[in-house]
């Protein structure tokens, strides 16, 4: 019984793999794409046609290992076609977004509920337990992260100790929520009058950089969202947003992750 079983299973995991090869090659000539990793795809399933189930099995393993998105595709610093309302809500469920005000907007304004965006006005990394905690009860599958602008002015130009405060709220994630992936947003540019108020808040480049090197470190992925700002978005104090941006910053963030 147990070699009638394998067969049976030989039979139908072979045809599978023939019908997977024709559909990889359909795609690649369809799509135009002639590249070596697509061809390479194609030789090695058709060669699992003569092969032991258990190679198959092996196989079929890897390849989807190494074809699997690894949720931040998307190119770096490109924006695609700007989500609707509707769009916007259906990308990001499952999801959380912690953050300060500029945060907190995405909820004032409309774009995503309290069930999703955990924020606060004057929010800094080092004194968010309560909101991450909150957001890891909601286990999501995607865990973004905003912050930076008051920090500024606590840190007063010390990225280090910055992103020391952020290390310990990273490593309390991911020790809660070891399968959710991580999403760490930059830091927006500030205008010079509002610099001239605080002058601490001129080091928001170099906080960018340190976030994108602790992302390397931390194996969390760095969305670097300073592109997406013109002089017409921000409000009077220089240092928020209106309206117009979140919709381009929620879809920059769904692509990043993979969500669209």
């Amino acid at each position: 019984m147990k070699n009638i079983k394998n067969n049976k299973t030989i039979l139908a995991v072979i045809p599978a793999v023939v019908v997977l090869a024709a559909g990889v090659a359909f795609f690649c000539s369809r799509s135009g794409n002639t590249d070596k990793q697509c061809q390479e795809t194609v030789e090695r399933l058709q060669k699992l046609e003569t092969a032991d189930i258990s190679s198959i099995e092996d196989a079929i393993r890897a390849l989807s290992e190494k074809e699997k998105p690894t949720g931040s595709d998307s190119e770096e610093g490109v924006l695609g076609d700007i989500l609707t309302d509707v769009q916007i809500k259906q990308a990001f469920q499952g999801t959380v977004i912690v953050g300060d005000s500029i945060t907190e907007s995405i909820a004032e304004y409309g774009f995503l509920d309290t069930s999703i965006v955990v924020a606060k006005l004057g929010l800094r990394i080092d004194d968010a337990d309560d909101q991450i905690n909150t957001a890891i009860s909601l286990n999501p599958s995607v865990f973004f992260l905003s912050f930076g602008a008051n920090d500024l002015e606590i840190y007063n130009g010390d990225s280090s100790a910055f992103i020391d405060a952020y290390r310990v709220k990273v490593k309390q994630i991911q020790n809660a929520l070891p399968d959710t992936a991580i999403y760490i947003n930059s830091i927006l540019p500030i205008q010079q009058s509002a610099i001239d108020q605080s002058p601490a808040l001129a080091y928001y480049d170099s906080f960018n950089q340190a976030l994108r090197d602790f992302c390397d470190e931390m194996g969390c992925t760095f969305i670097d969202d300073t592109f997406l700002v013109d002089e017409s978005m921000y409000e009077p104090d220089g240092e928020h947003m209106v309206y117009n941006y979140y919709p381009k910053w929620l879809t920059y963030m769904a692509e990043r992750a993979g969500l669209v």
